[in-house]
C-alpha cells in the first residue's frame, strides 16, 4: 500500500515536472521600442539643458544640421526640431526668410543607443530526443541600453558667410538597465525622468 502511494506520487511528480508555462507577445511594431525613443529624447533635452549660444535674443537665426550617417535623415530632422524649440526659448527668433542674420551650422558627432546583456547561469536547453525544455536559470543577468547625444554648432553671419566662432561640444547620456538575480529577483535603474515605462 506504502509503495503504491509513493509510485502514484513519483509519477504524479514526474509529469509536472514535463509541464511547463510560457508567455509569448509582440514587443513592438515600430522601428524604435518605447524605450529606445525615450532614451534618445532625453540623452537629447539633458545636452541642450547646459548648452549655451552667445547670440542676442531677438536676433533672426537660420539652421542647418549635418551628421555621419546618411540614412539618419528622421534622426537629424530630430535634433534640428529639438534645437530648433531650445534657440526659441532663448529668445531667438527662426522666420525661415533666407534673410536671417546668422546660419547655425549644428554638427551631430553621436545621436544613437548602444546596448549589452551580461548572462551567467544555465541558458535555455532543447531536448533532442524527448519533448523536453529546460528554461533559462540566470544566477545573474542584465540588460542595459544607454542613449547618447553629441553636437557642437558653428556660427556664420549669415549676409556675408563670416566664420564667427563654434560652441563647446555639448553631451547628453541616459540609461536603462534591468537584471535578474537568483532565478527571480528582477531590479532595475534608469535616469530618465520619469522612469522607463
Amino acid at each position: 500500500m506504502i509503495l503504491r502511494s509513493i509510485a502514484v506520487i513519483g509519477i504524479g511528480l514526474g509529469i509536472m515536472s514535463l509541464t511547463g508555462c510560457t508567455t509569448s507577445g509582440r514587443l513592438t511594431d515600430t522601428p524604435r521600442t518605447v524605450n529606445e525613443q525615450l532614451i534618445l529624447d532625453q540623452s537629447l533635452a539633458q545636452t541642450l539643458a547646459h548648452a549655451r549660444i552667445n547670440i542676442p535674443a531677438g536676433r533672426t537665426v537660420a539652421i542647418e544640421t549635418a551628421g555621419l550617417s546618411p540614412d539618419t535623415l528622421p534622426d537629424k530632422a530630430f535634433v534640428q526640431a529639438g534645437i530648433t524649440r531650445w534657440l526659441g526659448r532663448q529668445g531667438l527668433r527662426i522666420p525661415g526668410d533666407k534673410q536671417e542674420q546668422y546660419l547655425l551650422r549644428v554638427m551631430i558627432h553621436a545621436f544613437g543607443t548602444n546596448s549589452s546583456d551580461f548572462f551567467f547561469g544555465i541558458p535555455p536547453i532543447q531536448a533532442g530526443l524527448f519533448p523536453l525544455a529546460l528554461p533559462e536559470l540566470a544566477f545573474f543577468k542584465q540588460s542595459s541600453q544607454n542613449g547618447f547625444t553629441r553636437f557642437t554648432i558653428d556660427i556664420y553671419e549669415r549676409a556675408s558667410g563670416r566664420f564667427l566662432g563654434s560652441t563647446p561640444t555639448y553631451e547628453g547620456h541616459t540609461f536603462v538597465k534591468g537584471s535578474t538575480a537568483l532565478f527571480f529577483i528582477t531590479f532595475g535603474s534608469s535616469n530618465l525622468n520619469p522612469g522607463a515605462p
